[in-house]
């Protein structure tokens, strides 16, 4: 792994003893910067990331993990527009449960996330895809360093569904799957993540590469019940920047697209109608019929 912060010669990991304790404000003051740490899979390198900061790559095709944690159900996001390189956008709409819009989701676009229009299969113009997208969010350790940090990593849904197209490795439903069929959890064993190399896009296969001993067994528990873990797998946050106020997604209308069938409308007073008024209407009517035939025609 290429480390730019591994300053000691023979020396690649930061002591155990001066881990705690994050930033100082002396570092603070002089420029460096905070955040959580997450693994990132952008073209198909693992990427060791400190808020926005990439601190670390790893170019191998295959890393080792241990899977602590993972959020309830399989994360949804939609965004508007096509992606673009460099561009940073916020979402319009976002499930952390994968069954309703978080209620910080700007613009939601159904009440429920199965019957949601951005859900269906083609609602992505550019991919014949679904334009709200799947994800799995996990917390991991590295499997050398199971008393160290956790991290976060977003799985795309090309790495949870489906075959991997190897009898050595798995998606990760069918890898979960698999492991409990042989009586494992995968919280209790070494994972390793690799890269399909035949994907065009970032897509991830799953093996198990051992049982966790009992002194790292002990190290996952302690970090799936730490305050840790809430900051990968908890709800998501996401910043609303100045060009998008007012409509949190650019290009898109402050109202919902749904409307709220839960609030019952106040039935108008019923109005008195007289002879005349009621032969206007049925005129009126008459002609509405006949507009809508023309269209029809047309």
């Amino acid at each position: 792994m290429a480390n730019e912060v591994a300053l000691f010669e023979g020396m690649t990991e930061v002591p155990a003893h001066l881990r705690d304790g994050g930033l100082s404000d002396t570092a603070k003051a002089l420029g460096a910067s905070g955040g959580m740490k997450w693994i990132s899979i952008k073209g198909s390198v693992f990427r060791m990331m400190t808020g926005a900061q990439e601190v670390a790559t790893n170019e191998d095709r295959g890393m080792n993990m241990v899977i602590v944690g993972s959020a309830p159900g399989y994360a949804r996001t939609f965004y508007k527009g096509s992606y673009k390189e460099g561009v940073k956008a916020s979402p319009a709409c976002w499930s952390d449960n994968g069954q309703t819009p978080s209620e910080d989701a700007p613009i939601p676009q159904s009440r429920m996330c199965a019957s949601c229009p951005q859900n269906a299969k083609g609602s992505d113009a550019n991919t014949g895809g679904r334009a709200c997208r799947y994800s799995a969010r996990l917390a991991v350790m590295l499997e050398n360093d199971t008393k160290g940090d956790l991290y976060g990593i977003s799985i795309p849904a090309t790495s949870i569904f489906g075959s991997a197209d190897s009898e050595k490795y798995s998606s990760l439903q069918d890898y979960v799957k698999k492991l409990a069929g042989h009586g494992y959890d995968v919280v209790k064993v070494v994972t390793e993540f690799r890269f399909d190399t035949k994907s065009p896009v970032p897509k991830l296969m799953f093996r198990a590469v051992r049982p966790l001993s009992e002194q790292e067994w002990n190290n996952v528990q302690d970090k799936a019940q730490s305050d840790e873990i809430k900051t990968h797998i908890g709800p998501r946050k996401f910043e609303q920047r100045a060009e998008e106020a007012g409509t949190a997604a650019k290009g898109i209308e402050s109202k919902p697209l749904f409307e709220d069938a839960d609030e019952e409308e106040t039935p108008a007073e019923p109005k008195r109608r007289t002879k005349r008024s009621a032969a206007k209407e049925a005129v009126k009517e008459d002609e509405d019929i006949s507009a809508i035939l023309d269209e029809w025609d047309d």
